[in-house]
């Protein structure tokens, strides 16, 4: 059974984005392995953190700590979590590792490189963008920009970083890819036609909710 790497700088990463990919790895017949920190700088509670390790030893997949920053000043923490998860290719040899958030991202693609390894990069949004502060051009795009050399595929999810995307210049075959999931399709939220069985459902389901006949409602889903 052929291995792969799933890799983000945090737990939580993984807990809030990654497990269905996870579960299709494995549908695919892929061994699953996920490195992250799961001690340090996670959005989610410590019990939430256990909570997702019990959760991945029961779908059978290996968790490995890495002693990843979410800083980008901390060098020498993340110099460290370069060599843990360079150890972890060699020691494993994925077929590919699909990393995930900018330190992770960065780690995996200098470690996929020392090791010959395949490299797919999910970009949730580059930091760099059309009105995005001049520092965040000035660091995080020349680094982007370089590493696509050693990207087989970026993953990205809105139009504005897959056009950007696209001009970079990547490993052979490498290549950019648009997986839109940002925002909602306008058409959805339309308003009902005039015709009587769109009449009858919006009748149907403001009686449903307690909806007044006349009353102007939002939903907001969060």
């Amino acid at each position: 059974m052929k291995r792969v790497l799933m890799l983000a700088s945090v737990a939580s990463m993984i807990d809030q984005f990654n497990m269905p990919n996870i579960a299709l790895l494995q549908k695919l017949g892929y061994q699953v392995d996920v490195a992250c920190n799961f001690i340090e700088g996670n959005t989610c509670s410590d019990a939430r953190v256990a909570e997702l390790k019990q959760k991945l030893q029961d779908m059978h997949v290996h968790c490995y700590q890495i002693d990843f920053a979410r800083n980008i000043k901390h060098m020498g923490q993340n110099m460290r979590a370069l060599r843990q998860v360079e150890g972890l290719m060699k020691q494993n040899g994925y077929a590919f590792c699909h990393c995930h958030s900018p330190i992770g991202g960065v780690v995996a693609r200098i470690a996929g490189h020392r090791t010959k390894m395949k490299v797919i990069y999910t970009a949730h949004g580059f930091h760099f963008y059309q009105g995005a502060p001049l520092v965040n051009w000035l660091v995080y795009y020349p680094v982007e920009k370089v590493l696509s050399r050693w990207t087989d595929v970026l993953i990205t999810i809105n139009h504005e970083d897959y056009r950007r995307a696209e001009k970079f210049r990547y490993k052979k075959q490498g290549k950019a890819e648009l997986i839109p999931g940002v925002g909602v399709d306008l058409q959805l939220f339309t308003p009902m036609g005039n015709n009587q069985g769109d009449n009858e459902k919006r009748d149907i389901l403001r009686r449903a909710w307690g909806i007044p006949e006349h009353a102007f409602h939002i939903v907001s889903a969060g």
